[in-house]
């Protein structure tokens, strides 16, 4: 399960990177994909040592997004806290 869950978190993040880079996606969808599979690997292994860098991951893009999108009321935000 450690090896399942240490290549999950690395691929993740590897496509994540790659499909914002290109445009394919954008942060707030996919940040709601990023959520559920933290949740699965959460639920399998919730002290598992690939988590945190998930988890810090997700943080650092919504900061950076929130900062690139202040014009949005905090209403809209609310996916990305």
């Amino acid at each position: 399960m450690d090896r399942f869950i240490d290549v999950t978190v690395r691929r993740s993040i590897r496509h994540t990177r790659l499909m914002l880079r290109q445009g394919a996606y954008d942060w707030p969808t996919v940040r709601k994909a990023l959520r559920k599979i933290l949740a699965d690997l959460e639920s399998r292994s919730p002290n598992h040592p690939s988590l945190p860098r998930l988890r810090a991951f997700i943080a650092s893009h919504d900061r950076a997004w929130l900062r690139e999108n202040p014009e949005l009321p905090s209403n809209d935000r609310r996916g990305c806290h």
